[in-house]
This record gives C-alpha cells, sequence and structure tokens, in this order.
C-alpha cells in the first residue's frame, strides 16, 4: 500500500469515506517563518502543533517524541481515535507532514497516508478550503512501537557499524561551514554519516518517483538493504528521509528522535566537519 495519496485522490475518498485530515504545524526553525497557523484548512481538518502539544518539551529538544500515553490524550483530544482513517498534511507542500505520520506510525496507528504536495497542490487545484473547526474528544488507544525511533545510545552503537546514519540537513550545515540555527549547538555532522538533504527527495513540495529516489540513495552510496538511522536538526525533516527511504523498499529505517539539537549540544559526542 503506498504511503502517499494525491490531491485528486484525496478528494474522491473525502466523498466517501470518513477521513480525519491532520494538519501537521510548525514554524521553521532555520527561518523563523511562523506556519500558518491562522489559514484557512483543507475540509475537516484538525491540528496536531509540533511546536506545542505535539512535542515533549520536558526533554529540553525542540520536537521530541512525547510518551505514548501523552501524545494518546493529544490525539484524542484532537479528535482522532486509533481506528481513524487519516490523512497528513502540511501547508508547505512537504516538510513537517512526515513526522506526524511517522508518530502515528510509532503509535502503531495503521490507516495513515501523506498528502503528497500539501496544502499548495491541493489549493493549486481550485478544491475546497474551510474554517478550522473545533474537534470532538475521543479516546485514543495506543499500540506503542519502539522501532520507529532511536536515541542517542543507539547511534553511539551504529557508529562504525553496518548501520547507516543519513543526515538531513543542508551541506553547509553537515559540514560545519555556517553556524548552527540553535544556540550551544556545535556546528559538523556524526563521524561516517552520510549526507542527505531532504530537499533532494522533493521536487517542489512531493516526493520524487520511487525510481528517482532510489536514485538518490544510490548516488549517496546509501544501501537500502541495511539498517538506516535518520536524522536533521531536531527529528523533523529526518523523517523525509525515511519516508522516502520506505517507498524505496528499506526495512530497517529508524529516526534520531534528538538529532543535532541533542548530538550538537553534548560536548562527550564525537563531531567531524570532514
Amino acid at each position: 500500500m503506498s504511503m502517499l495519496v494525491n490531491v485528486q485522490q484525496l478528494a474522491t475518498q473525502l466523498q466517501d469515506e470518513p477521513i480525519i485530515l491532520v494538519r501537521a504545524v510548525m514554524d521553521d526553525p532555520v527561518t523563523k517563518t511562523p506556519d500558518s497557523r491562522d489559514a484557512m484548512v483543507l475540509p475537516n481538518s484538525v491540528d496536531i502543533d509540533l511546536d506545542g502539544e505535539g512535542s515533549d518539551h520536558t526533554t529540553g529538544f525542540p520536537h521530541s517524541m512525547p510518551q505514548a500515553s501523552d501524545f494518546a490524550l493529544y490525539l484524542g483530544r484532537q479528535g482522532l481515535t486509533e481506528m481513524s482513517s487519516v490523512v497528513v498534511y502540511d501547508t508547505r507542500g512537504m516538510y513537517s507532514a512526515p513526522r506526524v505520520w511517522w508518530m502515528l506510525k510509532a503509535m502503531g496507528h495503521e490507516n495513515v497516508k501523506l498528502l503528497n504536495g500539501g496544502q499548495v497542490a491541493w489549493e493549486e487545484k481550485s478544491l475546497p478550503v474551510s474554517e478550522q473547526r473545533i474537534p470532538s474528544h475521543f479516546k485514543y488507544e495506543s499500540n506503542a512501537q519502539s522501532k520507529w525511533f532511536v536515541n542517542s545510545s543507539a547511534v553511539i552503537q551504529a557508529i562504525n557499524t553496518d548501520a547507516q546514519l543519513v543526515d538531513a540537513r543542508s551541506e553547509a550545515r553537515f559540514y560545519g561551514k555556517v553556524a548552527e540555527p540553535r544556540p550551544g549547538v556545535r556546528s559538523g555532522h556524526m563521524p561516517g554519516a552520510y549526507n542527505l538533504p531532504f530537499t533532494a527527495l522533493l521536487d517542489n513540495g512531493f516526493f520524487l518517483s520511487v525510481e528517482e529516489l532510489k536514485g538518490v540513495f544510490a548516488n549517496t552510496d546509501i544501501d537500502l538493504s541495511k539498517p538506516i538511522i535518520c536524522t536533521c536538526g531536531s527529528g523533523v525533516t529526518a523523517c523525509i528521509i525515511g519516508v522516502a527511504a520506505l517507498m524505496c523498499g528499506a526495512s530497517d529505517v529508524a529516526i534520531y528522535d534528538g538529532s543535532w539539537s541533542e548530538w550538537g549540544a553534548n560536548a562527550t559526542y564525537p563531531v567531524v566537519k570532514d
């Protein structure tokens, strides 16, 4: 089953199926551009705010995965149950939606897809938008699965093994040519990591085709048959790499939740710039 749905498919399905659309909201941490929280939304949408209750802010890092019990309460208040048919989208095309998709999969949610092209593609087709609605409250029963995320200990253990660390940040940040956008965070990357900027997997807010994605991974010397740990600045755009790898048939893919916000801030973790 494809992880993606296009706007034409979704518009048709909304007429026939009870689908809940989830808008993944997050300010841009690099440019500081705020998300369009007060704008019109796709019909039947609810928000998962990664700068709000959609992340655990007690960790000291920007976008940590909440405890399953806490996230379940939030999902329930936003009108979701574990049986909901969900399509996740964001306002930029493809940016923060894969993070929310990944988080829902970590909760054991089965029926969840991504809107390829996001709200931008929806509006380009002149499809209807609506005012934001107040969600009904439900009970969400999680079936949390630990395989979707790893911590720093797992990353340390992965260095110098068959596991591949794939960094979604820009080349300039990866090689330490520019300062990190968050204070107190060193520049550079993890030893042995591969740099695959998430933008290389997208075309104007859409994922590349599977064949094109496979070519990008091959050109970056990433072996999709071996374990992959995806990382970025705060665990968000890493999920774009994760989704792309799964689309290409990879089976052992995880997100380093703390990502560079954690690694770069801890002086005991090794950092290189070449």
